[in-house]
């Protein structure tokens, strides 16, 4: 049974397969980190860092969903503590 939290769904892999969702072979795994790897040592390590966030909603993962006291349409017995 898949795992809810905050809003998300987390699957295992069996699971994500048994719901008929393709994974990644471990061939295709490296692959995707090889071209990782090859965009990081390209990158500018003099670019400025991340963008500081927009603060209110866009900076909390857990607005409006189950952990947000303040959300509405949720009902008092779906809701979770923050600090779970």
């Amino acid at each position: 049974m898949p795992d809810r939290s905050a809003g998300k769904v987390f699957y295992t892999p069996e699971e994500w397969e048994a719901a008929g969702h393709k994974t990644m072979s471990q061939e295709e795994m490296d692959a995707a980190n090889a071209q990782f790897d090859a965009w990081e040592r390209t990158r500018d390590p003099d670019a400025p860092g991340p963008v500081p966030g927009f603060g209110g909603k866009f900076s909390d993962d857990l607005a409006g969903t189950e952990y947000d006291p303040d959300a509405p349409g949720i009902p008092d017995h779906l809701r979770k503590d923050p600090g779970q």
